[in-house]
Parts: C-alpha cells; structure tokens; sequence
C-alpha cells in the first residue's frame, strides 16, 4: 500500500487514514476546518471536490455521508495516494478520484451536476515566490489556474442554489468575495480563522456561497486555533477529535 517515502497519518475523529509522504503537499489545518464547516443535506445528490489534493476532503465528508463524492486533482501522484487512501478506508464504491485539470472540467463532467463543491485552492499568485517543493508549489500557487477559473468551473458544475465551501488566505477575501458575486454566486456564511486570541489579522477565511439566491452573509464568530497558552482551542480539539 505505501510506497518509499509515503506514511500513513491518522484522522481521529473520523477514524480513517491517510498516506501522506515528505516530497509532497501534506493537508494542514485549512482542510479540517473546510472539512468541518461543510453542512451536507439530506437531499444533496453529488458532491464535488477540486484541488483535491491526496483526498482529504473526501474522507472527511465520507465520514458524514454516504452520498457520491468525485474529486479532482491535477498531480498525478497525489491522485495515486489518494486513491489507495480510499481504497485502505473502504470507500472506494463511494468516492471517485480524477486526475484532471481543472480547465478540462467540461472534457469529463456535465454542466449543473453537483449539489455541493468544495475547494481548497491555490492560495498564492506566481508573484509570491517562495521556497518549497515543486509539488508543494503546484498545490500552493496559482500556477496552472488562478482563483477566477476556479470559481468559473465550479459555476458550471454547481446546481441551481447548490452551495460551494472555499477556504482562502484572510488576505484574499475581498476578491474571494467579489468573484464569487461576479459569478452568480452570494456568500451566505463566512468565517474569519485567527491563530489565536492575541494575532492582530486572520490567517484564514472559511465560506458557504450560494449560487443563484439572494441571501445576506452571515459573519460567524471568530475561530482560534489555539488558545491564550498556545495549547489548541476547545473549537480545534473538536475538529481533531469530535466531541467524545
């Protein structure tokens, strides 16, 4: 099941693992929180998830349903630990992997198809360089597709009031905001993600967008990561490990 360099992490809450390996993109805090913010409903029918990463989100939302995940992602060797990660949890009847760019979506997937899309994008523009691995870049930087294709392919694969969950870089939010209004699209629940209570600036943005409504946001409580001592928050061991 693992090949060299490769581990398997653990996801307690769900009680599920993941193969995750050092020379590439590992998830961090960003996909738990986007994983947790997600409301799935009993009569969502598909679900969608882009930049898929090694799976993830997938896993995450398996856990809560058992409804028909697809996911795509871009780095052929992602999607290989990604689907082995599947296939280790049992979830293979249930979740599909796809590697595929994003700008060939309509080359696979059929217009106003899913009910929920998820999203854990690039979150750098190829002007913020920084140092890391080539897989780690690629998942990191806009370098294949910047945020505004993103937000017009889950345009066309969303359904009518489907809901898109994205998280972004704080910094980000107003042009999350105004291309995802631009498309059709009204955030209907966001929220900010601080380090802890002390951090002046948000690292993070967490949203609930509707397509086609005519919803107000709702700006939801601020959400530390850690707590005043630097131990994690009540609110993160609760994303880790549930409520048990």
């Amino acid at each position: 099941m693992l090949k060299p360099s490769e581990r398997i992490d653990e996801l307690y809450r769900e009680q599920m693992k993941i193969i995750q390996s050092s020379e590439t993109f590992s998830f961090s805090v960003d996909a738990l929180l986007l994983g947790d913010f997600v409301k799935l409903r009993k009569r969502d029918r598909n679900i969608m998830d882009l930049c898929s990463g090694n799976g993830i989100i997938p896993l995450l939302l398996s856990y809560r349903t058992d409804k028909k995940i697809d996911a795509v992602e871009i780095q052929e060797r992602l999607c290989d630990m990604a689907k082995r990660s599947v296939e280790m949890n049992g979830k293979t009847g249930q979740i599909s992997v796809y590697n595929l760019d994003i700008k060939d979506i309509k080359s696979k997937f059929n217009h106003s198809t899913y009910d929920v899309i998820t999203v854990n994008p690039p979150y750098f523009t190829n002007n913020q360089p920084v140092k890391i691995g080539d897989a780690e870049r690629t998942a990191r930087h806009e370098i294949h597709i910047d945020l505004k294709g993103i937000v017009e392919a889950c345009r066309y694969l969303i359904t009518n009031k489907g809901r898109l969950y994205m998280v972004h870089r704080a910094e980000r939010s107003a042009e999350v905001f105004a291309l995802l209004h631009n498309s059709g699209f009204r955030v209907r629940r966001a929220r900010y993600v601080y380090n802890d209570p002390q951090s002046k600036e948000a690292m993070f943005i967490v949203v609930e967008a509707i397509f086609n409504s005519n919803a107000y946001v709702d700006v939801l409580k601020s959400f530390y990561i850690y707590d005043t001592v630097g131990t994690y928050s009540p609110e993160m061991l609760e994303v880790y490990y549930g409520n048990d």
